[in-house]
């Protein structure tokens, strides 16, 4: 699958930015990780719908979720979480995974759909033509 390798290669280096960001943190809180989570997901968001236009939405969101936890794994997982005790911390690990994909999961259609609304993605079902000027003012009530 040649979106998924291109995609993987853009992963590999955010993760990398990424864990240079945080080489010095022992410790990143949810609330980080999730920020952190969002801007990799919106960016391969953004790359596979340029790259991707041969797949499926359900494709396309199923090799985004692959990869963001692969992404995971890469650079959350050996993080150190205060408090407790290490024979812990992969359970623990693996619910908070297991959260933070299921809220991913989510916003990735709410980040196709705010990027469509917006126009940073143009649904080719729905282009209108430029010249048209049908978009309603406030000057029009």
């Amino acid at each position: 699958m040649i979106v998924k390798e291109q995609l993987k290669l853009e992963l590999e280096k955010l993760i990398s930015q990424v864990k240079e960001q945080t080489r010095s943190a022992k410790t990143i809180a949810l609330d980080q990780a999730w920020k952190i989570l969002q801007l990799i997901l919106a960016q391969l968001v953004t790359a596979i719908e340029e790259i991707g236009n041969e797949l499926s939405g359900p494709d396309k969101k199923t090799i985004v979720l692959d990869l963001l936890s692969g992404f995971y794994d890469k650079v959350f997982i050996v993080v150190n979480i205060p408090f407790v005790p290490n024979f812990l911390e992969p359970i623990i690990h693996k619910n908070v995974k297991a959260l933070l994909m299921i809220l991913a999961g989510s916003s990735i259609d709410a980040l196709v759909t705010t990027f469509r609304n917006v126009g940073v993605f143009i649904d080719p079902k729905n282009k209108v033509d430029p010249s048209l000027d049908n978009i309603p003012k406030v000057s029009d009530k």
